[in-house]
């Protein structure tokens, strides 16, 4: 089968900087694709043209390509005759603009077949991404097709996780969630401080922490009805003025057993 030349495709999110937020779209651009005679294709003579994911998942380890038939990751192929079997990310024809042909990779809420997401943000350099465009177009009835080599890499962040203030969930989303954290962070992104309802229980607890995000004291709401103070290590719970209660129970300060008061 003859050959096409294939422009890389380019990829563009905002922000722009290192990386790209996982909830919001990469917009992707191939520009004019070519016969190896030098002649430019035109849209009506278009069978197939979109770009294909691949992602290498852990340092070190294998590329692989994203199948959206099967909708699961398996090892890379990159010959215009295997990528002719599978789908690509769509890519529709755009009269009139440089990079003519154009589309959009949509990464969140995205799943694969196991339910696990299908894009991850990075942790240590992975995993990462990037697209292989590939295109078939047939003139006087011959059929010629091409692979692009790589796009430029592709990390994803979260855009939640750079927020200073946050909900989050253990799961998802709020529909079936069973803990939700509200947080706010410091100017290094750190916890500074947290409300955190358990529906296990249910509890709630509330924090502040460290440079580091660590709780430095707690109040904790148990599922029993008691209210729990939990003062830093060597710090005091004060209070700032009369203190009524209708019951106290203390450990004397040279030890023993609790008594009453």
């Amino acid at each position: 089968m003859p050959l096409l030349t294939m422009p890389i495709p380019q990829l563009q999110y905002d922000p722009p900087g290192p990386a790209a937020q996982l909830e919001k779209q990469v917009n992707i651009t191939l520009a004019t694709v070519t016969y190896a005679d030098g002649q430019a294709t035109s849209p009506d003579q278009l069978q197939k043209i979109g770009a294909f994911v691949y992602r290498v998942a852990v340092q070190g380890g294998g590329e692989e390509i994203w199948n959206d038939t099967e909708q699961v990751w398996q090892p890379a192929v990159t010959d215009a005759a295997a990528l002719a079997a599978l789908t690509p990310v769509a890519l529709a024809f755009k009269q009139g603009e440089a990079a003519p042909w154009q589309g959009m990779l949509v990464t969140a809420g995205q799943k694969d077949k196991q339910g696990a997401s299908r894009y991850d943000r990075a942790v240590n350099g992975r995993p990462v991404y990037h697209l292989r465009a590939f295109a078939q177009f047939k003139r006087d009835g011959i059929t010629a097709a091409g692979v692009s080599a790589p796009s430029t890499e592709l990390n994803f962040v979260s855009a939640v996780e750079n927020q200073r203030f946050a909900i989050t969930f253990d799961t998802t989303s709020a529909a079936d969630c069973t803990r939700a954290r509200l947080q706010i962070k410091n100017p290094a992104l750190q916890p500074a401080g947290y409300v955190e309802l358990r529906a296990s229980g249910p509890e709630i607890e509330i924090a502040n922490c460290d440079a580091a995000g660590q709780a430095i004291a707690r109040v904790l709401l148990t599922a029993s009805g008691d209210i729990e103070l939990y003062p830093a290590t060597g710090r005091k719970v004060l209070v700032q003025g009369d203190l009524e209660a209708g019951h106290v129970r203390y450990l004397p300060a040279g030890g023993g057993v609790k008594q009453d008061l």
